[in-house]
């Protein structure tokens, strides 16, 4: 095979990005914007060792969920990958990735175990509670801007379909406020804005405008003050970060302008607040799903201690702990595990604590000192478990494991560790993220 052959390739699944996969002469050939049961006439356009790339130049037959895109940005963006695909066939494919992990990456058969219908949103725009934009100079003005897929080039956007329609419109006013004043970004000399992140709480419609900048200067500090003053945003703060080296969009100090210092998002009955560089779930409407499901695979009696590992700002421990004898939250970052104490006063929580420091570290000192676990949560990183604290989870009784999951890679990999003590009940998808390829999961494991 070489660049520029073209074929007739029929797409047999979907990629981990999105892309249809074929396969000629046993060679896997990713095709973007391709769906699994198409045929498709390809161009080649890159070889490798162990796969290619391929363009579309016609069908030979269209899928039935194809769908034209909505989005004007689509073809350049790169963010939204399956948007030509429909929500219920998104949800079947959704569910197939999580199989095609497990049979690729562990000895365990995906039959012997349920894995459920992918649970997907009726309504899957708009979902996004934050946005994180660069701002660039776009004709003369500021605009905010998305990264053309594959390049480090940028174009402006003046909506985005997956976002909160607040966002947008948040968005839109502060560009607006910005070049009123003549606020200098990229493309200028001597700038210092760099990104604009606004944040929406759904339940409560509470907003909040961070300013990430290189430097504080006047200038950002009178068109920060002027957010505030006409009302654009519920709270308002600039970040600093001067490192033009990192991809990292925060740095260290965040500086409160106006406002409220914190908003409230609402979760079933539980509050939570919301700082700029808070972690929180980007779509509220399926978190109440997800940790529901998380709430049922614990099968909680009020009698068991919980574990709640890589916790974040404690919203798992705060929606278990009153079905649960007590919870236990670990969690590495230190602005996290202050967050989650506050959300403990703010939910009147009693029955909840919270440790700094690395799970695969503090795990087994806990459990050394005799506090033994009846049921353990985990909502890793994209990177997974890590192998200390498998071989910790190894070495203990926990009757059940429920796994939050966002890569169903690494999902896999630790399960075929883990499948040495404990079995696997079920999986079940949830489409947190609609118009991607990304798919989150919560699987049930019980001790053998």
């Amino acid at each position: 095979m070489q660049e520029k052959d073209r074929f007739i390739l029929d797409i047999k699944r979907l990629g981990i990005n999105g892309e249809g996969i074929g396969f000629y002469n046993k060679l896997a050939v990713f095709v973007k914007n391709a769906i699994p049961g198409e045929g498709v006439d390809v161009e080649v356009t890159k070889v490798l060792p162990k796969m290619a790339y391929a363009k579309i130049v016609d069908w030979k037959n269209k899928s039935k969920a194809r769908l034209e895109p909505k989005c004007k940005y689509y073809n350049e963006c790169g963010a939204c990958q399956t948007m030509h695909i429909s929500n219920d066939k998104m949800g079947e494919l959704k569910r197939e990735l999580v199989i095609e992990a497990i049979k690729r990456y562990t000895k365990l058969n995906p039959t012997s175990f349920e894995i459920k219908k992918t649970l997907t949103m009726e309504e899957p725009f708009n979902y996004r509670n934050k946005s994180t934009l660069v701002v660039r100079r776009n004709m003369g003005k500021n605009a905010v801007s998305m990264i053309e897929e594959g390049t480090n080039k940028t174009f402006a956007i003046d909506t985005c379909l997956v976002q909160d329609e607040k966002i947008n419109e948040i968005n839109a006013k502060v560009i607006a406020l910005s070049n009123e004043l003549n606020v200098k970004s990229f493309g200028c000399e001597k700038y210092s804005w760099r990104y604009l992140v606004t944040r929406v709480a759904k339940n409560t419609n509470e907003s909040l405008v961070c300013l990430v900048v290189y430097k504080f200067d006047k200038e950002i500090e009178e068109f920060a003050k002027s957010i505030v003053g006409r009302k654009l945003a519920d709270s308002v703060y600039v970040n600093i970060n001067n490192d033009d080296k990192t991809h990292e969009i925060f740095g260290e100090e965040s500086i409160f302008i106006g406002g409220k210092k914190s908003i409230i998002e609402t979760i079933d009955r539980y509050k939570f607040n919301i700082y700029p560089t808070t972690f929180f779930q980007l779509n509220t409407k399926q978190t109440e799903v997800l940790y529901e499901q998380v709430k049922k695979a614990c099968k909680l009696t009020h009698q068991e201690r919980v574990l709640d590992a890589f916790c974040g700002v404690g919203t798992i421990a705060t929606y278990l702990a009153n079905v649960s004898k007590e919870v236990v939250g670990i969690e590495y970052n230190k602005e996290a595990i202050e967050a989650a104490k506050e959300n403990l006063k703010l939910n009147k929580t009693k029955n909840v604590s919270f440790y700094q420091g690395n799970t695969a570290k503090l795990l087994p000192e806990l459990i050394a000192k005799d506090m033994t676990f009846d049921v353990a949560v985990f909502d890793p990183p994209r990177t997974g478990l890590g192998e200390d604290v498998i071989a910790t989870l190894l070495k203990t009784n926990i009757k059940r494991i429920v796994y939050v999951s966002c890569n169903p890679s690494t999902l896999a990999k630790d399960l075929n560790l883990l499948s040495e003590k404990y079995k696997v009940r079920y999986i079940q998808p949830v489409d947190m993220f609609p118009q991607t390829s990304h798919v989150e999961s919560i699987t049930l494991l019980s001790l053998k």
